[in-house]
């Protein structure tokens, strides 16, 4: 059977094709509930938002926290409903009750009551009245759109005749439409209080019991009836229709004539702490107070019995909950006296205020990390707090000593005496120990110390038994030391956990991580670093003013040029306060300074021998911030094509708003103190900044990144950041080390306009724009250990028996590459073998406080009695750059501007071109007397002149005759007297004490010098490029000793080169061979280290890669310390073989061993040896011993 067809309507198909009714989607206006997940998501959102302005929080505040969120999703809900209502617009004109329907029959009831209908039915007429009266007050009025108005069915009252029986009960009055009239009811307005939920303003810096706000809508308060109804989606998120009838509608509509201000009632000003601590009683006793009255018939609840009060408030944070099975901790105080004045500068501290917190989380906690801003006193406070409770005490529970680590033997002993000072009767409990210099004693219970002497401690004592805690400050550094310890003491943290699980008496050991900047991620998002998990976070607030930052409209390269313009402008238009200007070399600050002061009037007598300081890229210095390296002579001009403009976000108008200020300018009299801060700068001139400013005068502090961190200077007010350091460039693949300029990061910036806000409100002035700054900068500095050198590390790590280095838990950890190329010159130095495993060669090196380099020289330094004159020497080459460059004498002629007046030569022009003249020869002459061993080794150089600095009566005096280094002749002088005694421990048959005053060597002695500085440095090895096996093609002969490439034994460049000086080297300008002829330079030279300097501002040709000799070595000597290293190779045997009688496996021959570098190189090939060779069953022929 066929399926059913309905037959088509024709008057049904006409309607729809007349008027066709659009397709509509039926779940348009339907609202789909919110998933789990999305809920969960949003939840998550609002409190990681919420949590960024202040991650810690106490446990009331955390409830306050999740009970906003929870309000906020129900409000999100209703707003998103509300959206869709009103969004469905249509017209309600003609809508209908549904109240109505079936009621037809009634109506005509109450017609017929009216007159117009029967009067028997006076029963259905009573009950139609007493319906109607119900259906009124449940009227509420509809919402429309907004261009429609709001429509209330009115009832209209009219007269008509009482009907019988109305004496018992009043019949309504009908109305002139047969309706009847009904009259509303006037209610007085109730007053019903109501709790608010109070609106999230963010966390509050103070305690649970300044929570009550100023705002009275957000505290309780009683309110009428009328803010109830408007305010009850909001109380009830969301329920605002529940339990509602017309009652209230009745009520608005008809008070609304009258008087608002007879119904006004003054709400009372209640806290909302006490609501909360009301409320907090109830819930403890188990009291739920009820909103509304009872009814009669209602039986009393019986009460839940009475439980004690916490003692708490509030939950602890979760750093600060004792561990689960943690045993009691024993009180153990120590009075502290501290004078007043000592106390009140405590107490300003911020800190001090947190001294509860970070204690709870050290003693719950092996590992805590503190951040805190620069300013916020941890440094010196932390230990107090630990003195205090205990550590250092040997009644205490921690007998061991608290150790502090400082990046700078400066910080570490400045530190230790401000702690001493603070500590009162306990000064002398208060130690430090640096490189040169030790107070430690019996008595010491807080240590201050660099990272490597914590370092050394811990390749002697592992398990660091003498200490409780270990504190690594400065750790936003990233230096190479700070890494390792930071990876070696959570180890050891584990290990002292282990060693108190099985004997009591073994304490554990804790480790504090303190940091200024927020650079933490690093640390705490390491699970190789903590496996046990994350350790907590305490947030110390820095004291630290505002500081308005004013960005360059543009990025100008010649930014020394622009520095001289903002300073003199601020310098005239600031009012008073001193400058600190940030460069990035002594050079610009040398020429900086001369500037200023000839454009103002100076506090400073101007030096006859102050002239333009002119340096090429060829003179670049050794050491970082000694001089600028590949800048010219002079700015360069505003009409250059060089003179690069980046464009920043701001326009070009007003260009010197930034430095209008309320406040007046200086006198235009006003004298400018200029004075210099670099770290190659003597102590004293250090200390100049200081002291007073003179008066009438401003004081401008020319610094480079050393003023960072390291200093403070007072009364700093204004600060002008060049945004540029110059940092060392070490290329792993190709071991060039090269100074590049470059960008500082956000956080070094950030640190440098703190600078302005250590004493008052400040200002700092960025010479670059505000794009550059958010498109170039990066947000922290790259750690060290990932630019440089890495050999030292890995021989510490594996003479303590991690031979898998990369499995060390670094917070960063180095490139493969890195660890191969020290492994690789570990095997040169015969302190690793061919398998990695450390020889006794390597442990001996591992012992002294130097790079393996100088540790090998010293280990093989004991031949014909040269040992005190190694150590002198070794001394001398790892203090870098002692002796002062000839590019920094200011010894050229003073440069004048093209006038008429700098033409004519005066008699005062003369006797500075004389005076400058004997300068130079003096210079000169200073250089060939410590040339006198050899004048064609740097390195001898050096020991003549460590030897006669020790023969000087006055150091100071001599450094200046001389042109040496004060600085440098110091610290070398100290660390010779330090090795010597390194030396006579590890060597017990060295039996002579020190002597500071050595005997000139002999020749036999000095020849011995130069093969132990060659076997110390024996893969630097560089051949003269015309005597190499393949000599490169060269276009013209050099004329100049700086000029004669060499070749490196491991290639220089990475990647192929097409021309030669791409792949050559150049001997150094401040070398003694940069004065021999062509002809005189030897054909292999030893060398320290390779440096490319910057390119210049007007060129982005490449640089000439520069070497630093030490000294030159013949082939001979090559072949005799590189044997047993992977560097020789000996080839098949030429001529003859003789065998050796009585032997059948021996035999004598010569072979030529040749030098090796890179892989699938070609050898240099050396000059041939007589061997004896014997037969070896897995190496076949090898050399048993050479044949003179």
């Amino acid at each position: 059977m066929p399926k059913f067809v309905p037959r088509q309507r024709k008057h049904k198909n006409k309607l729809k094709e007349t008027n066709p009714i659009p397709q509509q989607d039926t779940n348009v206006a339907e609202l789909a509930p919110v998933s789990k997940l999305e809920k969960e998501e949003k939840r998550r959102k609002y409190r990681e938002e919420l949590l960024a302005q202040q991650p810690r929080i106490s446990g009331k505040k955390q409830k306050r926290l999740d009970k906003y969120i929870e309000t906020k999703l129900k409000k999100d809900e209703n707003l998103i409903l509300l959206k869709k209502l009103s969004d469905a617009k249509i017209d309600t004109s003609q809508l209908q009750s549904s109240r109505d329907l079936g009621k037809r029959k009634q109506k005509k009831i109450l017609s017929s009551a009216a007159g117009n209908g029967d009067t028997n039915s006076v029963t259905l007429q009573q009950h139609a009245s007493d319906n109607e009266i119900n259906e009124a007050r449940s009227i509420k009025p509809v919402l429309t759109s907004s261009n429609s108005t709001i429509n209330i069915a009115n009832t209209i009252a009219g007269t008509g005749t009482p009907v019988i029986g109305s004496g018992l009960k009043r019949p309504l009055e009908i109305g002139e439409d047969g309706f009847p009239v009904i009259k509303k009811r006037k209610r007085a307005p109730k007053a019903k209080f109501i709790i608010e939920e109070p609106s999230w303003d963010g966390f509050e810096s103070n305690g649970s019991g300044d929570d009550a706000t100023k705002d009275p809508e957000r505290s309780g308060s009683y309110i009428s009836d009328d803010e109830a109804g408007g305010s009850g989606s909001d109380i009830g998120s969301g329920q605002g229709d529940s339990n509602n009838d017309g009652d209230y509608e009745d009520d608005r509509s008809s008070s609304s004539d009258d008087d608002p201000s007879e119904h006004t009632i003054i709400r009372p000003r209640n806290s909302a702490f006490k609501t909360w601590a009301v409320q907090q009683i109830n819930d403890t006793v188990g009291f739920r107070p009820t909103e509304h009255a009872p009814l009669p018939h209602a039986l009393p609840q019986p009460e839940k019995p009475a439980t004690s009060r916490q003692t708490e408030g509030e939950l602890l944070p979760a750093k600060l909950k004792i561990p689960k099975g943690a045993p009691n901790r024993k009180a153990f105080t120590v009075q502290v006296n501290r004078p007043e004045h000592i106390q009140a500068s405590r107490l300003a501290l911020p800190v001090v205020g947190q001294e509860q917190e970070i204690m709870e989380a050290i003693h719950n906690n092996s590992s805590v990390i503190i951040w805190g801003a620069t300013g916020s006193g941890k440094t010196t406070q932390l230990p107090q707090f630990l003195f205090e409770a205990g550590y250092g005490n040997h009644e205490s529970p921690n007998p061991g000593m608290v150790g502090i680590t400082q990046p700078r033997r400066v910080a570490a002993v400045s530190m230790a005496k401000r702690v001493a000072d603070e500590l009162g009767q306990f000064a002398d409990q208060v130690s430090y120990q640096i490189r040169f210099d030790s107070t430690v004693s019996s008595k010491t219970a807080i240590k201050f110390m660099t990272d490597g002497v914590l370092i050394r401690e811990i390749a002697r004592d592992f398990s660091l038994s003498k200490y409780s805690i270990i504190i690594i400050d400065e750790a936003h550094e990233r230096s190479v030391n700070t890494d390792i310890l930071i990876g070696m003491v959570s180890r050891i943290v584990d290990l002292r956990k282990t060693m108190n699980a099985e004997d009591q008496s073994v304490k554990p050991l804790k480790l504090v991580i303190m940091s200024a900047t927020l650079r933490i991620s690093d640390f705490l998002q390491n699970e190789n670093l903590f496996p046990q998990g994350r350790p907590p976070l305490v947030q110390a607030e820095g004291r630290q003013y505002p500081v308005t930052i004013h960005f360059s409209r543009h990025t100008r390269r010649d930014y020394v040029e622009e520095a001289f313009k903002k300073v003199s402008k601020g310098h005239r238009k600031l009012p008073p306060g001193a400058f600190l200007v940030f460069l990035t070399g002594q050079a610009e600050i040398k020429d900086l300074s001369k500037r200023l002061e000839q454009a103002f009037r100076s506090t400073h007598v101007p030096s006859p021998f102050q002239g333009k300081v002119k340096l090429s890229a060829v003179e670049a210095p050794l050491e970082t911030e000694d001089i600028e390296l590949g800048r010219t002579t002079g700015p360069i001009g505003n009409d250059s094509d060089s003179d690069i403009e980046i464009r920043g976000l701001d326009d070009d108008e007003n260009d010197d708003d930034d430095f209008d200020h309320e406040e007046g300018a200086v006198d235009s009299g006003t004298k400018v103190h200029v004075l210099p801060l670099y770290s190659q700068l003597p102590t004293k001139e250090q200390m100049k900044v200081f002291e007073p400013v003179p008066e009438g005068s401003r004081l401008i502090v020319l610094a480079t990144n050393v003023a960072e961190t390291s200093l403070t200077i007072p009364g700093i007010r204004y600060v002008f950041d060049c945004g540029r350091s110059k940092e060392k460039q070490y290329d792993v693949s190709t071991g060039v080390q090269s100074f590049q300029i470059g960008w500082i990061s956000k956080a070094s910036a950030s640190q440098r306009a703190g600078r302005a806000g250590r004493t008052g409100p400040g200002h700092c002035y960025r010479l670059y724009s505000s794009a550059v700054f958010e498109g170039e900068f990066e947000e922290y500095a790259e750690p060290e250990i990932l630019r440089t050198p890495i050999e030292g590390v890995v021989l510490q790590m594996k003479s303590m028996g991690l031979h898998h280095v990369i499995n060390f838990p670094f917070p960063t950890p180095p490139n493969r590459t890195s660890l191969a190329k020290a492994e690789i010159l570990l095997q040169n130095l015969g302190a690793l073998s061919l398998d990695g495993q450390v020889t006794e060669t390597g442990r001996q090196l591992s012992l002294y406080p130097l790079s393996p380099r100088f540790g090998k020289m010293l280990q093989i330094g004991h031949q014909h009695g040269c040992m005190p004159y190694v150590v002198a020497l070794v001394s001398a080459l790892s203090v870098s750059d002692l002796f002062i460059q000839e590019n920094q004498l200011d010894l050229n002629p003073v440069q004048h501007e093209d006038d008429e007046e700098s033409k004519i030569y005066t008699n005062a022009n003369r006797l500075e071109d004389t005076a400058r003249e004997m300068r130079r020869k003096d210079y000169n002459r200073a250089r060939r007397i410590f040339s006198k061993y050899d004048d064609k080794s740097d390195a001898l150089k050096s020991l003549a002149a460590v030897c006669a600095y020790a023969y000087a009566a006055n150091g100071e005096s001599f450094c200046s005759q001389m042109f040496l280094r004060p600085n440098a002749m110091k610290e070398a002088s100290q660390l010779r007297r330090q090795l010597y005694e390194i030396v006579r421990s590890n060597n017990p048959n060295i039996t002579n004490q020190f002597e500071l005053r050595l005997p000139e060597p002999t020749d036999k002695q000095l020849r011995a010098l130069k093969q132990i500085t060659a076997a110390g440095f024996i893969d630097h090895v560089a051949i003269r490029a015309d005597m190499a096996p393949v000599p490169p093609d060269m276009q013209r002969k050099p004329r100049r000793a700086i000029d004669v490439p060499y070749l490196t034994l491991f290639s220089s460049l990475d990647g192929p080169a097409r021309e030669v000086h791409e792949k050559a080297v150049y001997i150094h300008p401040t070398s003694v061979l940069a004065h021999l002829s062509t002809t005189e330079l030897p054909q292999y030279l030893i060398y320290s280290h390779l440096q490319q300097s910057a390119p210049s501002a007007i060129s982005d040709v490449s640089t000439k890669v520069r070497m630093f000799p030490l000294t030159a070595v013949s082939g001979l000597q090559l072949s005799a310390l590189g044997h047993g290293t992977p560097l020789i190779e000996y080839g098949k045997p030429i001529g003859k073989i003789e065998p050796v009688a009585g032997a059948s496996d021996k035999r004598e021959c010569w072979v030529i061993p040749s030098l090796k570098g890179d892989p699938g190189s070609m050898g240099w090939p050396l000059p041939a040896k007589k061997v004896v060779q014997r037969k070896d069953r897995k190496h076949g022929w090898v050399i048993e011993k050479f044949i003179k």
